[in-house]
């Protein structure tokens, strides 16, 4: 359904040419489960969660949650999303491609990305431009 659509969509943003999107696999008791979908089609190209480094489950999870976010703002107000050093197990590509991401979701409602790792603001920098993001040092 639209929740599928719209999480496969983010997480084929976030790992570029490694997942294609998202699908439901079954586990060994026949119950549905989430999976990764590789380029291609076929089991063969299918990740369970369980398969994925911690980094792609972070991903996922980050795609998950913008999906149901992008969902529930077609009929709420926008309200603004918190996320604390959630690009820590992220290598720089994918950091990058969350980045943009979260500017391209910040067109519908605010994000605020919490850090202590200055080499994100550098990948946002490089990646987004002085125009995609606002940076703020807390002091202390």
């Amino acid at each position: 359904g639209p929740f599928m659509e719209k999480a496969s969509h983010w997480f084929a943003e976030i790992t570029g040419t490694a997942f294609s999107g998202i699908t439901t696999s079954y586990d060994a008791g026949d119950r549905p489960v989430i999976a990764g979908q590789r380029p291609g089609n076929g089991p063969a190209g299918t990740v369970s969660v369980e398969g994925m480094s911690e980094g792609t489950r972070d991903q996922l999870f980050l795609a998950l949650r913008l999906a149901g976010l992008e969902l529930h703002l077609a009929d709420h107000e926008p309200m603004p999303i918190i996320l604390d050093d959630l690009l820590v197990h992220f290598d720089d590509d994918r950091a990058s491609r969350a980045l943009a991401a979260l500017r391209s979701f910040g067109q519908q409602s605010q994000v605020l990305l919490f850090t202590h790792h200055s080499h994100l603001v550098q990948l946002a920098e490089r990646n987004l431009g002085e125009s995609g993001f606002h940076y703020h040092e807390l002091a202390g």
